[in-house]
């Protein structure tokens, strides 16, 4: 398996240069090489940990939306019982409902 440096030599041009008409400095090429290397490192990192958040997310929504289900049913064997939930009651289902369309619209 070839190193990351491997891999961006293997691109270069194979033509060889007459580098004694210029002037080079080759260390900024290991600094660019170097540089690119720790941004990568960062960008994967942090990739993996919006991947990781993100199951997490949908995890936690699919345990609200469990919720949600249980505060329908709650109404519904209310309404098959013929009592009324209180006003209390409702207000909470009111504000985790209202949570929940936030959390979904977060996510789309």
């Amino acid at each position: 398996m070839k190193s990351n440096i491997e891999k961006v030599y293997s691109k270069l041009p194979q033509k060889k240069r007459n580098f004694r008409k210029h002037k080079v400095d080759l260390g900024i090429v290991q600094d660019i090489i170097q540089v690119f290397q720790e941004g990568q490192d960062q960008f994967t990192t942090a990739a993996s940990m919006e991947d990781k958040a993100l199951g997490e997310y949908e995890n936690s929504l699919q345990t609200l939306l469990r919720a949600e289900e249980l505060i329908n049913e709650a109404y519904s064997q209310a309404q098959d019982l013929g009592v009324e939930i209180p006003s209390e009651t409702q207000r909470i289902f009111e504000r985790v409902n209202s949570f929940i369309s936030s959390a979904q619209d977060k996510l789309n």
